[in-house]
């Protein structure tokens, strides 16, 4: 009888640790960059290990602050290829829209000159058909500080 109970309360024991798991920590967030106000026209750009992420305020609907975003990972130095594909279009003013194909949105950068100063607007449109929107018209400042290249 002792027998049966010490086998009967060693199994309890483990089926109450076996109840306990160790949770992996996540990777942080890090904000690399943000423009705008907490509540009007923002855009911010942030990384969670190698994923970057673009959260906008949709400029489709400026009325309602909705907010999207769309992802790519960083791999093989794309953040900096995304950069420099926006500078160079500043500096070169395409005639047609530049676009970007991510593996789930595709992105068009729309660029503009006023009063000799050049700015860009992303276009997104995902891939499943869901509306993307629109961020607001950036200059190269706005970039730079997104980009965290002040």
């Amino acid at each position: 009888m002792k027998k049966l109970l010490s086998l009967s309360m060693l199994l309890f024991a483990f089926a109450t640790t076996a109840q306990i798991k160790v949770a992996k920590t996540e990777t942080k967030t890090v904000t690399i960059g943000k423009v705008g106000t907490p509540t009007l026209s923002t855009v911010e750009l942030s990384k969670t290990g190698d994923l970057v992420t673009f959260k906008y305020q949709n400029n489709n609907k400026p009325q309602v602050a909705e907010f999207k975003t769309f992802s790519f990972k960083d791999i093989d130095g794309a953040l900096e290829g995304f950069y420099g594909v926006i500078i160079d279009g500043l500096t070169n003013l395409p005639k047609e829209d530049t676009k970007i194909e991510l593996p789930n949105e595709t992105v068009n950068l729309q660029y503009k000159k006023e009063m000799n100063m050049a700015s860009v607007k992303m276009k997104i449109s995902y891939n499943n058909g869901e509306e993307g929107g629109t961020t607001v018209w950036l200059s190269k400042k706005n970039i730079d500080k997104l980009f965290n290249k002040l």
